[in-house]
């Protein structure tokens, strides 16, 4: 039961964020757009900025996807709307306009995780001139170039017959992204916040996990000094190994704050960062709210606008506070 736990513990919020300044899905949800900021206009349901130029706020004749004269990708009066693009507004907050999902766009990250060796990390940093800097650009044992995607929900999940029978809400987009390379992470994404519903095996079709009411990853606005709590149901199946697959009970908290703002750096550059720690802990039960293991790791996070989720960092097991040295999984972003 503890490998049980462990192993659900290793739900990584970092990814949740998966996003890229090019893209055409916009964080929030629309019907019309004059449901959409004045520089934004609706399109497939979600608001996405306005660029370009032209009587219809495009780029020119014939260069758009949608209605119109030309062929724009909207809902104005000449050609189109041109491409959506993301924005730091640089008031120090990141909301969720400043954090958008890109559905099946690439990010290039570099990952070590072990549970046998230790990863050594500095995730106190250091203060250069009033501003904290983390150096995150050294090589770890281990390390291993990944790619990451938030992709959409698909016929071929092999799960996908129990996500249909769960009551996700419609706002906001659903989507799938690996949490590692055996587990699948079913997320929702709001103008409001980032919620994980559900976590899934990749290969072995046996584990499914269904969380009532969603685990909170994030909530937007995110602003230093901010801070957020789930606790939900983990209930559905797991695989036990010897012992075959068996029913799967647990409570899950999520405690997140946002802590502290500066500049990350890694192989891909300097960021502009917050830094959110959250503490994840996992009870597991018989079903009869009998606790049978638990396991607590804490979890730094450090975001950018636009970029996303540029450095994430699970300590290993039982670690006291937020300034741990041993890491059992380390994810930044890479070249």
């Amino acid at each position: 039961m503890l490998t049980t736990a462990v192993r659900c513990s290793a739900i990584v919020v970092a990814i949740a964020a998966v996003s890229a300044c090019e893209g055409t899905e916009a964080p929030s949800s629309c019907t019309a757009s004059d449901e959409c900021a004045d520089d934004e206009a609706c399109d497939a349901g979600v608001c996405v900025p306005r660029s370009g130029e032209g009587e219809g706020e495009g780029e020119g004749e014939g260069e758009g996807e949608g209605e119109g004269e030309g062929e724009g990708e909207g809902e104005g009066e000449g050609e189109g709307e041109g491409e959506a693009s993301c924005r730091d507004d640089g008031d120090g907050s990141l909301s969720a306009r400043e954090l958008p999902l890109v559905l099946s766009t690439t990010l290039r990250m570099i990952e070590a995780a072990s549970e046998a060796e230790d990863l050594p990390v500095d995730v106190v940093g250091t203060d250069v001139a009033g501003v904290q800097h983390w150096d995150f650009s050294g090589a770890l044992p281990g390390d291993v170039n990944i790619e990451v995607q938030a992709l959409p929900i698909t016929d071929d999940l092999w799960f996908k017959d129990q996500l249909d029978e769960l009551d996700i809400p419609e706002d906001g987009v659903t989507y799938v992204s690996l949490l590692s390379e055996n587990v699948w992470g079913v997320f929702r994404r709001t103008d409001g916040g980032l919620f994980i519903h559900a976590v899934a095996d990749v290969d072995d079709e046996i584990m499914f996990i269904r969380y009532e009411p969603a685990i909170t990853a994030l909530e937007y606005p995110l602003t230093v000094g901010d801070t957020f709590q789930s606790v939900s149901d983990g209930e559905g199946t797991f695989d036990y190994g010897a012992l075959g697959p068996g029913p799967y009970y647990s409570t899950d908290t999520y405690s997140s704050a946002v802590v502290d703002s500066g500049i990350v750096t890694t192989t891909a550059g300097d960021y502009e960062v917050l830094r959110v720690e959250t503490t994840q802990r996992v009870v597991a039960d018989n079903g009869f709210g009998f606790p049978l293991a638990t396991v607590e790791h804490k979890q730094v996070i450090f975001l950018t606008a636009c970029t996303g989720a540029v450095v994430s960092i699970t300590s290993a097991e039982g670690a006291d506070d937020f300034s741990f040295e041993v890491a059992s999984r380390v994810k930044r972003v890479g070249l």
